[in-house]
């Protein structure tokens, strides 16, 4: 089994940077009230008032009020394939296993359309506009993974981040993906 982060890994960018855009070419009014509510959180944080999640949770809230969203995010999904790396088309397995600090409504129909089967993700209540349990990041991907494949015996893990360290510690070998170059990661 290999395990792969997915923006900037296996795709080429960050896929909730690309919907944003995409969103505020198609609704910039609900995109900007949505960005000063995150804003008002990141300011929170600066106090500790606040969190990641919380700020991500809000500036994503937009996505409620889109009208016929699978078709939306379908549309979206369409538009940026083309950014998928082909690296990862070339090597790419049956049981591969994408884990994501994305949001899942972006990353789920993402890899299902690249065939990939097993995603692990940000959790986010699209028809309520917030995040669910905690964001998917670092130690999190390994807790997540552990739930799902409490046994499974990791080949190789690719991601673009060093935050995915606790990721790596789960494979024989790790590695670091920079644009279209793979470099071995020694842990």
């Amino acid at each position: 089994m290999n395990i792969y982060d997915f923006d900037n890994t296996i795709l080429k960018g960050d896929s909730s940077v690309k919907f944003i855009k995409y969103s505020f070419i198609r609704h910039p009014l609900l995109v900007i009230k949505s960005l000063l509510k995150s804003l008002k959180e990141y300011f929170k944080s600066l106090f500790k008032k606040s969190n990641l999640g919380l700020i991500k949770s809000e500036l994503f809230s937009f996505v409620k009020d889109i009208k016929d969203f699978d078709n939306y995010i379908n549309n979206f999904i369409l538009k940026n394939q083309k950014y998928v790396k082909n690296f990862y088309l070339e090597q790419q397995s049956d049981n591969d296993v994408v884990i994501s600090a994305s949001f899942d409504f972006i990353i789920i129909p993402f890899c299902k359309s690249l065939g990939i089967k097993n995603i692990i993700a940000t959790k986010y209540d699209v028809k309520k506009g917030h995040i669910i349990g905690n964001n998917c990041k670092g130690e999190e991907k390994v807790k997540r993974f552990h739930e799902l494949y409490p046994k499974a015996l990791v080949k190789n893990a690719y991601s673009d981040s060093l935050s995915d360290i606790p990721m790596f510690n789960l494979a024989k070998n790790a590695y670091l993906v920079k644009d279209d170059e793979i470099i071995l990661y020694h842990h």
